[in-house]
């Protein structure tokens, strides 16, 4: 076999692969799926903003924009901060 034959395989063989996988995207169902789970719904769910994160680093950043911290769960704390940064957002969109 030639190198040129061996050239086109893996070319054929690639676009089959990249067809494969492109058919298989379908990018606006998953968006809207992953914007309907609740990301609070358990610490596993939550887990880059509520285990991964340090804790005196997250009650530093959520006194700093005045979200009371004391005597509450992680999870509750890091949900108002995403609420209020989702807030921050909506209110700063251009119309």
């Amino acid at each position: 076999m030639s190198l040129q034959d061996v050239w086109i395989d893996a070319c054929r063989s690639l676009g089959a692969v990249t067809g494969a996988i492109k058919g298989s995207l379908v990018f606006e169902d998953v968006t809207s799926s992953w914007e309907k789970q609740d990301f609070f719904s358990s610490y596993e769910t939550s887990y880059s903003m509520t285990l991964a994160y340090p804790e005196d680093l997250l009650i530093e950043s959520a006194r700093a924009v005045g979200i009371p911290v004391d005597g509450r769960e992680k999870l509750d704390i890091v949900r108002d901060m995403v609420n209020l940064q989702r807030k921050r957002d909506k209110d700063h969109e251009p119309t």
